[in-house]
């Protein structure tokens, strides 16, 4: 696994050896990326959601049929959903640890590990399931990441193997980037305030935990995956996957706290079709981010 990044690579394991590690978190390593072990799982457990459009304006595609019969390239299908949370959600509070940090403990700012709103869960990723699509993606639009009152922004996005990303420092105080694939540091990375933006790209599908060093709660996740259409759940849980090729497909979700489910859909003469999922709490932690939440509050 390689990362792209304007550091070179003596750069960040200098940068890394001269960092402490922060607390929290679970540092296992994936077995296999989360899109492809998805796929290869069990039957679908409940259906789709979230609002963020999936691809950019400058993305280019070969278009392609594939072993399943899913076409390749752009269509004018869509997936809609909305993904639902029927239990009681855990009751977010402000970290404890802002009121240590200079600057941070200036503005008490709630966390974001778990967002309900009349029983809608936000922040879920939804996405196509890799190589069930044959086509020549990429996005020449950086995924872009901000720290912004001692929290990254957004809490979750998604992106396509080795589209440029972009982070960011908003706040008058040094953070650290410490970007990980499971165990599998990527790079790890100082910031202070004023400093240049850095800009990585991941090249396996998976899941990217980026945390501070210096502020432990502060916590941001990337999904890499092979293809332009997934999205992520809005605060009201619903999420809208567009221009997706006519073809039978395994959709995935996953939530930092409630982890993975799945669903199927099929798209013929480019209509639209609805994918629901449902969480109620009593999901286990995903192994990809177990342990956030220990002694946060």
């Amino acid at each position: 696994m390689k990362i792209r990044s304007a550091v070179s690579i003596a750069t960040l394991l200098l940068s890394a050896a001269a960092l402490v590690a922060c607390p929290g978190g679970n540092d296992n390593k994936q077995d296999k990326p989360f899109i492809s072990r998805l796929r290869n799982s069990a039957q679908p457990t409940g259906p789709s959601s979230a609002t963020t459009a999936a691809t950019s304006a400058t993305v280019a595609a070969t278009a392609k049929t594939n072993g399943a019969g899913a076409t390749g390239g752009y269509g004018k299908g869509a997936i809609k959903g909305v993904v639902s949370f029927t239990g009681k959600a855990i009751e977010m509070k402000v970290p404890k640890k802002r009121k240590e940090a200079d600057v941070c403990k200036d503005k008490e700012v709630m966390f974001n590990a778990v967002v309900v709103n009349d029983g809608k869960l936000k922040d879920v990723f939804i996405a196509i399931a890799d190589e069930q699509l044959e086509g020549d993606y990429s996005s020449d639009k950086p995924v872009t990441i901000d720290q912004v009152d001692c929290m990254y922004s957004p809490r979750i996005q998604g992106a396509m193997a080795d589209q440029k990303l972009r982070i960011k420092n908003s706040d008058a105080t040094t953070h650290n980037v410490n970007a990980a694939l499971g165990s599998d540091v990527q790079f790890n990375k100082a910031q202070p305030k004023g400093a240049a933006d850095i800009d990585a790209s991941f090249e396996e599908p998976g899941i990217y935990r980026l945390k501070c060093d210096v502020h432990p709660w502060m916590r941001t996740f990337i999904v890499t995956t092979d293809n332009p259409f997934y999205s992520v759940s809005g605060a009201d849980g619903s999420f809208n996957i567009g221009k997706v090729p006519d073809g039978k497909y395994k959709i995935v979700a996953w939530h930092a706290r409630y982890g993975q489910k799945e669903a199927t859909v099929e798209i013929k003469g480019g209509a639209a079709v609805e994918a629901n999922f449902s969480y109620d709490g009593s999901e286990k932690e995903p192994a990809e981010n177990a342990g956030e939440l220990t002694d946060l509050f």
